[in-house]
């Protein structure tokens, strides 16, 4: 992909505009593989999830992972950049590149740049800060999540509450009309080991809300940082980004 002309130029402050100069119709045809990471809440490990595929896939070719809105001490924001404004990051076997902006206020228009991406990448992963619900109500975006191929990962820690709030927002995307071989759920283990009946109870009522469900260990040190260093996490993390790849569909490209 050319490097000019696909993210919006820098303001006058060194940080990207909130809002890019013009909207688009989301192109998703254009791509490979467009992967949208969503939660129905903050905080409940997207970016380790987001991290977790990226870094499996950019094996397969060209892959940019767009962090619309990173959190307020997330090292994402201040990754070195070419003038492009993409960072590059280790991956499995390879790289992938980052957008993010650099202010905390500031954030990335997501539907631009995934209608002005080049062809020449294999895969986009979106970690989408606002709640599944928000999206929904927002028309274009309702658009790009229920475009027949795009994949929805759906991100919920593994706690009563949040779980609760996931299948609700999977049941949303299943009426806004995401299919269900689209739509995947990743559950953030927060303590390991075997989970509590409660728990369970609402990962069945997940299940059969989602095509498929991953479980994804808890990594302490993503908190801290924002995002995953490559090869942290160990053999439990890259056994969950195949079961990702795996689920999402995305065996091809991988």
């Amino acid at each position: 992909m050319p490097a000019a002309g696909w993210i919006p130029q820098s303001d006058d402050h060194g940080g990207l505009p909130t809002q890019a100069s013009s909207y688009l119709t989301p192109a998703v045809s254009t791509m490979s593989d467009l992967v949208v990471v969503v939660g129905a809440g903050g905080g409940v490990g997207r970016s380790t999830t987001a991290d977790l595929l990226a870094g499996r896939l950019c094996a397969a070719g060209p892959l940019a992972l767009v962090d619309d809105a990173p959190g307020l001490f997330s090292l994402r924001r201040t990754l070195t950049r070419g003038p492009d404004g993409l960072a590059a990051l280790p991956g499995h076997r390879g790289s992938y590149h980052v957008l993010a902006p650099y202010e905390p206020l500031d954030r990335v228009d997501t539907l631009d740049i995934v209608a002005s991406a080049d062809p020449s990448w294999a895969t986009l992963v979106v970690d989408s800060y606002d709640s599944v619900l928000h999206l929904l109500h927002t028309e274009r975006w309702c658009q790009l999540l229920t475009e027949p191929g795009v994949r929805v990962l759906l991100v919920a820690p593994s706690a009563t509450g949040p779980l609760q709030q996931a299948v609700t927002a999977a049941r949303a995307l299943r009426q806004a009309g995401v299919a269900p071989e689209d739509l995947v759920a990743a559950v953030v283990d927060l303590a390991g080991g075997r989970l509590p009946r409660p728990v369970r109870a609402r990962m069945l009522l997940l299940d059969g809300e989602v095509g498929a469900i991953t479980r994804i260990p808890h990594l302490p040190a993503v908190r801290a940082t924002g995002r995953l260093d490559a090869g942290h996490g160990g053999r439990d993390a890259q056994r969950a980004a195949d079961a990702l790849v795996h689920h999402l569909a995305l065996e091809t490209a991988a």
